[in-house]
């Protein structure tokens, strides 16, 4: 490890001076990556979908150490000021460059290099790892995830070529979010060895620039796919599955569907990390792999 280092991003090139000791990280996820690495932050985005705000991937890394849980919707300046850090990582964000130009009044700050909201997990531990001097041991991690992502696949092939969709519904909305290329939540399906379905990909070129957009129930046969994955805040499932335009989508009415609603699923399958991945895939992928066996070439019977 030699210092300093300059780590390249979206709105420069940010200088961090020797190895941070007092590491803030104010997007979300981005203390996976920090902790893969064996550091700890002194603080960190609060997860409000579990009891303690600590994923529970991260919480055998913390040990006894207690960080400070931010709100990852507003940025606290004078509270991230007040803890006195020498580097604050805001990769996974939206953040833009008023943002990045407060935050690094107070530290270094490295942001993402991508676009708000679109660092994936390689972007997020490749940044990490240059900010810390690692970025060996950064390709390490990200060649150690990509094997077993590779190995999920393998395991599981009646994913290969499949297409799908990946959406969400908000209780009393008329339509579905359908996410894009691009997108985190698509992107390792992709991976996987899964394709957009093709009225996904006619929705991305139609809106270049945009993550996802909204379906209306009326037009849900423009998404079809092999297999319908979708995640839900509470309560908006039962709300969905209450519809009957959405029990008559192909890939409900074949089973072909992957509810998510458990924290684990929902965080893992929506921003996958270098620690989430390993910790909920083995058993997420599976439920896939089950689900894409039920293709449009079969009975709606099965």
């Amino acid at each position: 490890m030699s210092f300093p280092v300059s780590v390249d991003h979206a709105f420069g090139k940010t200088v961090v001076p020797r190895l941070p000791r007092r590491i803030v990280c104010a997007g979300f996820c981005d203390d996976d990556s920090l902790l893969a690495f064996g550091l700890r932050p002194i603080a960190m985005v609060r997860r409000g979908m579990f009891k303690s705000g600590v994923a529970p991937w991260c919480e055998p890394l913390l040990g006894e150490s207690r960080p400070v849980l931010l709100d990852g919707v507003s940025i606290d300046y004078e509270a991230i000021l007040a803890l006195e850090p020498d580097l604050i990582i805001n990769v996974f964000s939206g953040a833009d460059e008023l943002v990045y130009r407060k935050l690094s009044t107070i530290a270094p700050t490295i942001t993402y290099r991508s676009g708000p909201w679109l660092a994936d997990w390689r972007e997020q531990t490749r940044l990490i790892g240059a900010a810390l001097g690692r970025d060996n041991d950064a390709e390490q991690l990200i060649s150690r995830t990509r094997g077993s992502i590779g190995e999920l696949a393998a395991a599981n092939p009646s994913l290969a070529g499949r297409t799908f969709t990946f959406a969400t519904h908000f209780a009393g909305s008329g339509s579905m979010v359908v996410y894009l290329p691009g997108e985190t939540r698509v992107d390792w399906l992709i991976e996987l060895g899964m394709a957009v379905a093709p009225g996904v990909d006619r929705l991305a070129k139609a809106n270049p620039g945009r993550t996802s957009v909204d379906v209306s129930l009326e037009l849900l046969d423009t998404v079809d796919a092999d297999v319908l994955v979708a995640w839900y805040e509470e309560g908006a499932r039962q709300a969905m599955e209450n519809e009957p335009l959405f029990q008559m989508f192909s890939p409900v009415r074949r089973r072909a569907y992957v509810p998510l609603e458990d924290p684990l699923s929902v965080w893992a399958a929506s921003w996958p990390s270098v620690l989430s991945i390993p910790h909920v895939f083995p058993r997420l992928v599976p439920a896939l792999a089950d689900a894409a066996v039920r293709t449009k070439g079969q009975s709606e019977e099965l």
